[in-house]
């Protein structure tokens, strides 16, 4: 899991010092996205409300909690007992968007690909003794998904 951490870090440093250049931006029709610009106001995240909560055995040790919310402005958490590793502020609401972003959750997919997505992307482990999701998207629609 420490070695995920890693290329989180690494990719939020290439993402914030720019990995192309205006130039090449604005040849692709793109709008320029200046190099100093944060994670946070570069990745796009698909949904309004994501809220995960995973545990590995008893006690608050064995838990991996992430929260994404763009209610009202934007705002994440990543609780992570497992490596003693909290994130809050503009350090969780970069990897929650970096993560989210290319995490695809449709309406109908079925319960078990979700938690098979989601445990891939936070690079959990699949044996898991509880699981609880909670995803709303933009257009108000929210699903809940529980796994032991």
């Amino acid at each position: 899991m420490n070695l995920f951490r890693m290329a989180v870090i690494a990719l939020v440093m290439i993402l914030m010092t720019g990995c192309r250049s205006i130039a090449e931006e604005h040849a692709e029709g793109k709008e320029a996205v200046p190099d100093n610009a944060p994670v946070s106001d570069v990745e796009s995240v698909p949904y309004a409300a994501f809220a995960l909560e995973v545990n590995y055995g008893r006690g608050k040790h064995n838990s991996f909690t992430a929260v994404y919310d763009k209610q009202e402005r934007e705002e994440a958490s990543i609780k992570d007992h497992l490596n003693g590793a909290d994130r809050e502020g503009e350090e969780a609401l970069n990897e929650m968007k970096m993560v989210l972003s290319e995490l695809s959750i449709a309406k109908s997919d079925s319960k078990q690909d979700v938690i098979s997505n989601v445990l891939e992307a936070f690079n959990l482990d699949e044996r898991y003794d509880l699981f609880h999701l909670r995803v709303k998207w933009p257009d108000g629609t929210s699903r809940i998904y529980h796994g032991k």
